[in-house]
């Protein structure tokens, strides 16, 4: 026993990080749309990545135009308003998703420097499109089940990332430490955040509710200021956080059909049915019932 103890000690041990994440993934579709084509202002809580397939689009990024040609690929961050208009004669084919990952250095790293538009002659820009493909033929396959989709589409959004990530310097120095002390911040407050929403979501208690600056003020760290780096890195209040981790959970509950509306209700801290069925259907258009009919595992 004294030899394994001390072969113990004396060991090496090689550990992988540790995933904790919570990632989203929407709206992926490919739209043709005639020359007169256009939309309103508007701004995600996630990033947003376009491919013109064919013709031609001006996005315009917080009034600044961009004219994206066909192959180009366009990347938006959260919280960026914008709109987009078809510029071609005729029509424009397009592809786009939605994504986000709540690790605040990663998206911290996607978010710097970003170049907005990739040109073929990018770097990079062989690498993202192969990654989109990916994605566009997962469409045109009607074969797949339902969870194959997903996880497929999991699997390329990671690929992606990884392109991402590589694709942006790394910082370093001193606004580099202050950049990592604002992601460690506002990390620490998504994670409480999400610590009080797990521990009352699995009590089932429906009379809960989830105070935002205590959980701030517990970890040390000024309200005020809390809210302030958690905006700038999320670019989302942490209420909407809150909100978006009980849309992902009620999503998660209904797709299992013996759980009972009434209990996933109070599981979320609704007091009753119908508030959660309202506040559901704010979120997705939709009411939890038809939901649960279109997406039942």
């Amino acid at each position: 026993m004294e030899h394994m103890n001390s072969y113990l000690t004396g060991a090496q041990t090689l550990l992988l990080p540790r995933i904790d994440w919570n990632i989203r993934f929407f709206g992926a579709h490919t739209q043709t749309v005639p020359a007169d084509w256009s939309m309103t202002t508007e701004s995600h809580h996630a990033f947003e990545i376009l491919i013109v397939l064919d013709g031609a689009q001006e996005t315009r990024i917080d009034h600044e135009p961009f004219i994206v040609n066909s192959d180009d690929i366009l990347l938006i961050p959260p919280g960026f308003e914008h709109t987009n208009k078809c510029i071609s004669a005729t029509s424009m084919t397009y592809f786009c998703a939605h994504f986000d990952i709540d690790e605040p250095s990663l998206r911290m790293r996607i978010m710097k420097n970003c170049d907005w538009v990739y040109k073929p002659s990018h770097l990079y820009h062989s690498q993202l499109k192969k990654c989109l493909q990916k994605w566009i033929d997962i469409l045109h396959e009607p074969e797949l089940s339902f969870t194959k989709a997903k996880l497929k589409a999991q699997m390329v959004l990671f690929e992606l990332l990884e392109v991402l990530v590589d694709s942006q310097p790394v910082q370093t120095g001193i606004h580099a430490n202050e950049s990592m002390t604002t992601a460690k911040y506002a990390k620490e407050i998504a994670e409480a955040i999400k610590r009080a929403f797990k521990k009352n979501c699995t009590q089932g208690n429906s009379d809960y509710t989830i105070h935002i600056q205590p959980i701030i003020a517990s970890l040390g760290i000024s309200p005020n200021y809390g809210l302030e780096v958690f905006q700038k890195i999320y670019k989302m209040s942490p209420r909407t956080y809150l909100s978006d981790l009980k849309l992902q959970e009620a999503k998660i509950l209904l797709q299992q059909p013996r759980i009972s509306l009434n209990e996933i209700s109070s599981r979320l801290g609704y007091k009753n049915l119908s508030h959660f069925s309202r506040q559901f259907k704010r979120w997705t258009g939709i009411n939890p019932s038809d939901y649960r009919k279109n997406n039942c595992v």
